[in-house]
């Protein structure tokens, strides 16, 4: 009887903790993969192509509009008239 306690109260207790257990945010990784993959895209293809939040390489691969843009405590850097893109 004692033991089927000591089993319940350890199982709950795990339970418990595991709930507790968040899953990282790794937005920040898909948005840099996501405008490399454009990016690319738009030198391959010679044409402009525009990002869901309103970045736009031209046909060279070169952004369009500079702007800093902020996940959590990753901020991404895009340069004006070049592909680069600064992580900070």
């Amino acid at each position: 009887m004692e033991m089927l306690v000591c089993i319940l109260m350890l199982s709950s207790f795990l339970m418990i903790s595991l709930s507790k257990i968040r899953e990282p945010d790794v937005k920040h990784y898909y948005f840099l993969d996501d405008l490399c993959l454009l990016q690319s895209e738009a030198i391959l293809n010679k044409t402009a192509v525009t990002y869901e939040k309103g970045i736009s390489f031209n046909s060279m691969g070169h952004i369009n509009l500079a702007r800093t843009i902020e996940f959590g405590n990753h901020r991404y850097t895009l340069n004006l008239g070049s592909g680069y893109i600064l992580v900070k």
